[in-house]
């Protein structure tokens, strides 16, 4: 089927390269803006993100102050001249005499010392990990709160919750509004961007019967309730008087630029990305009809329509779940349609060239995709209960087995999550529910399975790499796990942050060190495979919340993923 393009195309600067922290002179040549940080209370100050933006354009760049408190930003990233409006992000502290701006010339560097004093209202800087750990309460009532598959944090940060004034009784019926959510949306952020939505009617009736919160054994909304009216500013309860603040970035934290741009469509919910042999970043909409790609090297976004495919009840507002980039291209995702009774549908192709969706055929029973992988043969592979493969060519299914109704699987509540292959097309997949790793031999069927050595660290998303290894965050477990499909052998890395609940991993750069999100503490975690040594960067925006991280196939070593909070791509460049 032949569709119309439609095309949202806005010029930027293009990211390339690496810079010296100097005021001088980088790598890639004179640097455009730089300056000194300050504050009275401190002195210089490291860890202080400064961004900034030019007037009319869709894109902001961000940099780190160092130890002695400099911040430098190159001119291959404020590559055109103009006004620039810049603002810092520092728990705890303002900007003096904010909003600033400065005029950035295109021949000669511009510079701008920035003056911090503390902040007028720091409950507004801190990220939900701050505030569960600033409130009294035991683990057992704030894993209610947080180690939820969708809790308080998964659409929203904690701050609206906690400054709200509702008793336990009225938090019922806030909860149950809460519940009817499609969990995949998520609120608008504090800029206005991004968006939340109703799930389906069917869900939204079953969600004001439901007693029960979360997936935890036991949670109910009663028992949420009574807590959060303990924790919150009903009956006159102040605010925390102090706040148990996480460190800002230091050392190798603070040596990163991170470039964010903004989607056409600012209610768009990007659920997915990954990014092509060519390193341009492809992206679904998961509450729309359309699939997006952004030039790498111009910033100019194409968005793709595709045409409704679902009318019945499971399918009120169509959209695309995870999307895989095979090596000729082609765009392969999951998207409402009517063949398929559930809201993430059929897995289609998109051919870019030809303009083309192709839907996928062949499956013994009705398939249930939410997320793909493609195998070291391109073959396409999805399924939480049942592994499905395609054959890319025919588009056809080619391989089925459900997993869960092997003799050897031990008794649930099973829940297959991430899907990936490995260097001998193997389907392994993370077992949400039983907080497991499973694979499956594609020729004897065989299937293998491995707890986790961390009890109930329900792993959620991750990726295989060409070694074998399988890495994964462990979203309860507050660790980024890998397990060696070679040795059978697990390895976890512990970012020593209470609820830092890591979503999912990437595979390793050309250095070998893997990326990690928190959304809970808006931190990317970068954990190096061989020393183990972690890197916290910190994230420009309180609203963050990504699904997926891809190391960018050209120069190996940037990271991209969108932002589902505020409908952005992001680009991380790590210095070092």
């Amino acid at each position: 089927m032949r569709t119309k393009i439609l095309s949202a195309a806005v010029l930027v600067a293009a990211l390339s390269g690496v810079f010296s922290l100097s005021p001088r002179v980088g790598a890639q040549g004179a640097v455009a803006l730089s300056g000194t940080v300050s504050s009275q209370a401190e002195g210089k100050m490291e860890g202080v993100l400064v961004t900034a933006r030019r007037e009319g354009a869709n894109y902001d760049v961000t940099v780190v102050s160092d130890a002695q408190g400099k911040y430098s930003f190159p001119r291959t990233h404020l590559k055109e001249a103009g006004k620039y409006a810049v603002k810092i992000r520092a728990v705890g502290f303002d900007l003096t005499g904010a909003p600033a701006s400065v005029d950035v010339d295109a021949a000669k560097a511009a510079t701008l010392d920035l003056a911090l004093e503390p902040a007028k209202d720091i409950s507004s800087q801190v990220t939900s990990v701050e505030w569960i750990t600033s409130v009294p309460g035991t683990p057992a009532e704030k894993a209610l709160v947080i180690k939820q598959i969708a809790s308080c944090t998964y659409c929203h940060s904690l701050e609206r919750v906690l400054k709200s004034k509702h008793t336990a009784e009225q938090f019922v019926p806030v909860i149950n509004r809460m519940q009817k959510y499609y969990p995949d949306g998520t609120m608008a952020g504090t800029e206005g961007r991004g968006r939340a939505q109703f799930d389906g009617k069917a869900a939204q009736a079953a969600a004001e019967k439901n007693p029960s919160w979360g997936f935890v054994p036991g949670a109910n909304k009663v028992e949420l309730g009574k807590y959060l009216a303990t924790i919150n500013q009903s009956g006159g309860r102040a605010l925390p008087a102090k706040f148990s603040l996480l460190p800002r970035p230091k050392g190798k934290g603070t040596k990163v630029i991170i470039t964010q741009y903004d989607m056409p469509r600012k209610d768009t919910v990007p659920h997915d990305m990954d990014v092509a042999l060519d390193g341009n970043p492809w992206y679904t909409d998961q509450s729309r009809p359309f699939i997006g790609m952004m030039n790498a090297k111009t910033g100019q976004f194409t968005e793709y329509p595709i045409r409704p495919l679902g009318t019945d009840t499971h399918h009120e507002f169509a959209g695309a779940s995870d999307i895989q980039m095979d090596r000729e291209g082609n765009a392969w995702f999951p998207t409402t349609d009517d063949s398929v009774n559930n809201h993430f549908g059929l897995i289609h192709k998109f051919d870019p060239k030809a303009k083309t969706f192709t839907p996928t055929t062949g499956y013994a029973s009705p398939p249930t995709t939410q997320f793909m992988s493609i195998g070291p043969d391109g073959k396409i592979w999805s399924g939480f209960a049942t592994f499905v493969r395609i054959d890319p060519r025919t588009a056809k299914v080619d391989w089925e087995f459900d997993w869960t109704k092997a003799p050897n699987v031990p008794k649930g509540p099973h829940s297959g999550y991430e899907i990936a292959v490995d260097p001998k097309g193997n389907p392994w997949i993370t077992d949400f529910g039983a907080s497991a790793i499973v694979g499956v031999d594609v020729n004897t069927k065989t299937v293998k399975y491995f707890p986790t050595p961390t009890p109930a660290a329900q792993p959620r998303r991750g990726k295989i790499d060409d070694q074998g290894r399988f890495w994964f965050g462990e979203y309860t477990g507050d660790k980024i796990g890998m397990f060696d499909t070679k040795t059978e052998k697990f390895t976890e890395y512990d970012p020593k942050i209470p609820f830092a609940a890591p979503y999912t991993s990437s595979t390793p750069d050309s250095k070998g060190r893997v990326y990690a999100p928190s959304n809970t503490s808006d931190r990317v975690f970068r954990v190096d495979a061989k020393t183990g040594e972690i890197v916290t960067y910190l994230m420009p925006v309180r609203d963050f919340d990504t699904k997926q991280v891809t190391i960018d196939p050209v120069d190996k070593k940037s990271v991209w993923f969108a932002n589902e909070r505020n409908a952005r791509i992001v680009k991380i460049e790590p210095l070092d």
